[in-house]
């Protein structure tokens, strides 16, 4: 049976128009069908960008934007770090296509999403939990990366370079401070010399933030269970991989800052403003990247620190 799903080619316009159709619950049904999997309840999840569906607690459908190259990208980021290192993963157990949009059919993790609890917390449960995760993303980087899957084979310098290139006019998107955006290719131009050349190559999750980590409670105390949504995954420099926690978990907050850097294997003398030019330039480049944001999120006149004032403000960890 055809269910004659929406055409969507390359416009990200007409996949909104289509993304709350009823036809996607029918989809999700087919999908089960097809891999044999019952359940009782089928419920389409609120969040995220691509199309959604819990069977149960028990199986996870995501029915991927065929445009975007989500698809290729998570199934080979799950497929290599499930099992790899200290947190838990969905494990892909189906994957195919339905009249031209790509699934993964998946394990459910269980737990609250961080976000809800996250501001919440006292410092020292925030402390444990960014210890207890770059502690794991470390061991996921220990392992060689995936420079096999094409998928995940990104050409970080290109990578690097492209996002220099479109930095200004994605800040100015952002309503971002017109003297931000005046000084920022010779801002840009001044950190682009402290990457490395030469690197050991990681997979990087690269969208670690309280939306894609699951807690639970054990013994009075929050802990982690779970890490999902590797869609924007990549191999490239691990220090990329501080930058989602760093603006959307620890920002401004020097102890927690210090304390992921330092599980991570991060000496006290590494520490130090290069590191933290490092990280700003890559929050710069980060996909998401917000500058207006993240200075608001500190506080209302934070949108008119000069880069190198904002730099201070959000990355804190510094010794001394």
């Amino acid at each position: 049976m055809r269910l004659n799903l929406p055409v969507v080619e390359i416009s990200a316009a007409d996949y909104d128009l289509h993304f709350n159709d009823e036809v996607w619950l029918q989809a999700a049904s087919v999908i089960c069908e097809r891999h044999k999997l019952t359940y009782e309840n089928l419920r389409r999840s609120p969040l995220g960008e691509n199309i959604i569906f819990f069977a149960d607690s028990r199986f996870v459908i995501k029915i991927y934007a065929p445009f975007r190259g989500q698809y290729a990208r998570e199934g080979a980021a799950l497929s290599f770090a499930h099992g790899r290192f200290g947190i838990e993963t969905p494990e892909v157990l189906h994957k195919g296509e339905l009249e031209g949009w790509p699934y993964l059919v998946m394990t459910y993790l269980a737990g609250l999403p961080m976000r809800e609890v996250w501001q919440s917390m006292e410092a020292s449960e925030r402390i444990s939990i960014v210890t207890h995760l770059s502690a794991a993303l470390r061991e996921l980087h220990a392992h060689a990366a995936p420079l096999s899957q094409d998928a995940l084979n990104r050409d970080w310098r290109g990578f690097l370079e492209q996002q220099a290139r479109e930095a200004v006019e994605r800040q100015r998107a952002c309503n971002a401070n017109p003297v931000w955006l005046e000084r920022l290719p010779a801002f840009i131009a001044a950190r682009m010399k402290l990457l490395p050349d030469t690197f050991r190559p990681v997979l990087l999750h690269g969208d670690v933030h309280p939306g894609n980590v699951l807690l639970s409670r054990k013994s009075g105390r929050w802990q982690i269970t779970g890490l999902f949504d590797f869609g924007d995954s990549f191999c490239g420099f691990h220090e990329y991989e501080f930058v989602a926690p760093g603006v959307l978990m620890v920002q401004g907050r020097r102890e927690e800052q210090r304390a992921m850097l330092t599980a991570y294997g991060y000496s006290e003398a590494q520490l130090d403003s290069g590191l933290r030019a490092r990280l700003m330039l890559l929050t710069v480049f980060y996909e998401c990247s917000d500058l207006r944001k993240y200075a608001l999120r500190l506080r209302p006149d934070a949108i008119n620190l000069t880069l190198d004032e904002l730099e201070a403000a959000i990355w804190t960890f510094t010794t001394g």
